[in-house]
């Protein structure tokens, strides 16, 4: 008797709009947890990222960034999703799937992305609804913009309504066991044949309504990228292994400056620059991301995090080296981006995590948040020492009293410690800044741009975030205590569609991307209005992009003039503010 051969699960990640701006810089992370999950329980896993079809598409000429709309138009997406004819979805997703062995799956997965972008979103739909309607397989959704769709689910109602409707499920949350289950049950497996409320994070509609059931706890796990096409992530970096030591040691700075010291905008700039000179002294080489704690203890109220407590997810030292270690070898890579809450969450990591990378002998170069809270000299040493090119600090505002109401927990004068000891020792430092909360005047802020100038050769670069209220955050569940009205865009769905299509159609440089948050807008209770607040937000995003270092805006311009790159500068070298829908 034969054994019964294993579920296949083809495995697709939905195309965003980064491939037609730039290189590709770093595989899927979530998708690669997921498919680690499935292939260690015995799943056979075709896995594909859709972007690179699009990157190849794109450059040949197939198709124009304008002749995209029908994606960023509600009606046509749902009634495509819904089972209606539409000549070019189907044209153009056919083209995307082209050798894609969509007879002998089992189940089809699609992420729907995590980079809150309208155009993975809507895409996940359209080919989850081509795969559904054409082919009858069973289609499950995941990805973290469906978390972000299911904050905002009154404004995307309809597109709920669609995709539960004709796929088997869609995951909000962690996926890495729920997608087990239900891949179990709709491959014919033993999984139990649950109800849909009984599957963490799986939504479903309730009447007119989208509920799910609490997320799954993560799991930490290093990632699986077998299958993908590697070298369509690559960063080109300097690599003469004939050249001097001194020269050797010269080009690696250079890289660690393309990898870690450039903000993504002009990273990416680079990594476009240095393509043209593969061989020529210049090779490809993966960034692996990597998760190694979930969670977090603090409130900030602003926060997603703030309103629902969940239990801190953090891995031993010797996984996460172990996991690091295996990743490098296996992907030939020492260049990792780290995505944690923050590198400093537990007491006594920082020391274990050192020492072992250092008695190891492992060779790693890594990014990650942190929290100024505890950091002192010697451990930023150690973390230098473990491979620490740099650490991205929440700030979001230095007024006191602002810190106090978000509940931040930040000492101003701790901040600036740890940001001259990473100057000191060679880690360079991020801020991220918050502006247009809440009651922020004219005090509060000069109090921010007052520490940014103040610290300026200490700080690396800040990225600038304008405020948007968050339904799952403290903020979001009690405007009222914080001083705010909320009001909901009318046909909020639509118009920012709109405005991402407006984007993408004038070719604008990536950093103009709107702010795909802005569901909600607010009054100030016995303050300012809506009105008035967009009126004043402009002028202060500008104002702090005055502050960045020169330093980018002279590398910017010196990469482009090397690749005659047409097209407007970023935002934030030409002192404007991102676009705001």
């Amino acid at each position: 008797m034969l054994a019964a051969r294993p579920t296949r699960v083809l495995f697709l990640v939905a195309p965003g709009e980064q491939p037609m701006f730039t290189r590709m810089n770093l595989p899927p992370f979530g998708t690669g947890i997921v498919t680690a999950s499935l292939r260690a329980h015995g799943y056979d896993v075709d896995l594909h990222d859709l972007n690179s079809d699009l990157w190849r598409m794109y450059q040949a000429g197939e198709f124009t960034k304008a002749d995209l709309r029908p994606f960023f138009e509600e009606r046509t997406v749902v009634d495509y999703v819904n089972g209606g004819p539409n000549e070019f979805l189907d044209g153009f997703v056919s083209r995307l799937l082209s050798g894609k062995d969509i007879e002998s799956a089992d189940v089809v997965g699609i992420s729907a992305g995590g980079d809150f972008s309208f155009l993975e979103i809507m895409s996940a739909a359209v080919v989850g609804g081509h795969i559904k309607h054409r082919y009858g397989k069973p289609v499950v959704l995941g990805g973290n913009n469906l978390d972000y769709l299911m904050q905002f689910h009154d404004a995307f109602a309809s597109w709920w309504d669609a995709c539960i409707t004709h796929f088997h499920a869609a995951v909000t949350g962690p996926g890495e066991d729920v997608f087990l289950d239900l891949i179990a049950a709709l491959g014919g497996g033993s999984g139990r044949q649950l109800l849909p409320m009984a599957r963490p994070g799986v939504a479903r509609m309730f009447g007119d309504t989208v509920v799910r059931a609490p997320d799954a706890a993560h799991r930490i796990l290093a990632p699986d990228f077998d299958g993908l096409r590697l070298a369509d992530y690559n960063n080109y970096v300097r690599h003469r292994p004939e050249a001097s030591p001194r020269k050797q040691q010269a080009d690696e700075m250079w890289n660690r400056m393309q990898l870690y010291q450039f903000p993504a905008y002009l990273s990416w700039l680079a990594n476009d620059a240095n393509a043209a000179q593969d061989g020529n002294g210049v090779r490809g080489r993966l960034v692996m991301p990597y998760v190694f704690n979930y969670n977090c203890p603090y409130s900030c109220a602003f926060c997603t995090e703030s309103l629902e407590r969940v239990k801190l997810v953090h891995a031993t030292v010797d996984d996460i080296i172990a996991d690091m270690e295996g990743l490098s070898k296996k992907y030939d890579t020492p260049y990792f981006f780290l995505f944690n809450n923050y590198f400093n969450l537990v007491n006594g990591f920082v020391e274990e995590f050192a020492s072992r990378v250092v008695l190891h002998g492992v060779e790693l170069n890594w990014s990650d948040c942190a929290r100024f809270n505890g950091l002192t000299y010697e451990r930023l040493a150690l973390l230098a020492d473990s491979g620490c090119r740099k650490l991205t600090f929440g700030l979001e505002t230095a007024s006191t009293k602002m810190l106090k109401i978000i509940d931040k927990r930040v000492k101003l004068a701790e901040a600036e410690r740890v940001l001259r000891w990473c100057k000191e020792i060679g880690i360079w430092a991020d801020l991220e800044i918050i502006t247009g909360l809440p009651h922020e005047d004219e005090e509060t802020f000069a109090e921010t741009t007052d520490f940014l100038e103040r610290n300026a050769e200490y700080i690396n670069y800040f990225n600038v975030n304008r405020y948007f209220v968050a339904p799952k955050s403290q903020m979001g569940a009690r405007p009222e205590a914080y001083g705010m009205r909320l009001r909901k865009f009318p046909d909020a769905f639509q118009r920012l569609l709109d405005a991402n299509y407006r984007w993408l159609a004038d070719d604008l440089e990536f950093s103009y991307k709107p702010q795909n948050f802005r569901v909600y807008e607010f009054d100030e209770i016995d303050g300012r209005s809506a009105e008035e607040l967009a009126g004043v937000i402009v002028p202060k995003i500008a104002k702090l992009n005055e502050i960045q270092s020169t330093d980018f805006s002279d590398a910017w311009r010196l990469l482009s003039l090397r690749q005659d790159r047409p097209g407007r500068a970023p935002a934030r070298l030409s002192n404007e503010t991102m676009a705001v829908a």
